[in-house]
């Protein structure tokens, strides 16, 4: 690729400024892979997402107006994450969140509950300091964390 070819291809990309120096920034990633396991039945994911009806939103397939609903992502720990895993991409649905946040947001997490205090298997193990291996086995075993203390598993909402 010659200079000038080099230049105009750059500039091809810049246009929504999501490119800097010649390198794709983070959310606009996070916005095309959206877009294309959505859209796109050839592309990694889309049996989990376009296949089984899951949309983005007509005003997202304008990349400007997704950063402008969405802002920039507070740092390299967060990536985009549905509020309700059946509802399609959209400002409504949709938020910056960790992994641990998007790991309790899965459909499969299960929750646990002492009536005070509720929170993932993991959760639970780190509140009453045991590993999670021993949170686990206690479960199953006695249907509680605790001996004496009723916790029971709470049925999904989704």
């Amino acid at each position: 690729m010659t200079p000038e070819q080099y230049d105009k291809w750059i500039a091809g990309k810049t246009k929504h400024g999501a490119y800097a120096g010649g390198v794709e920034q983070p959310e606009h990633y996070i916005w095309r892979t959206m877009i294309s396991r959505c859209n796109n039945p050839k592309a990694s994911g889309y049996a989990y997402y376009g296949g089984r009806g899951i949309t983005v939103c007509k005003r997202w397939h304008d990349y400007k107006k997704f950063i402008a609903d969405m802002g920039l992502r507070p740092s390299a720990e967060y990536s985009l994450d549905r509020i309700n895993s059946d509802k399609p991409y959209s400002p409504s649905n949709c938020r910056w969140a960790t992994r641990s946040e998007q790991q309790k947001n899965k459909t499969t997490t299960k929750l646990y509950t002492d009536g005070k205090f509720t929170g993932t298997l993991i959760e639970c193990a780190n509140k009453l300091k045991i590993s999670k291996e021993l949170a686990y086995w206690r479960f199953k075993s006695w249907g509680s964390f605790e001996k004496g203390k009723e916790w029971r598993q709470l049925p999904k909402t989704k």
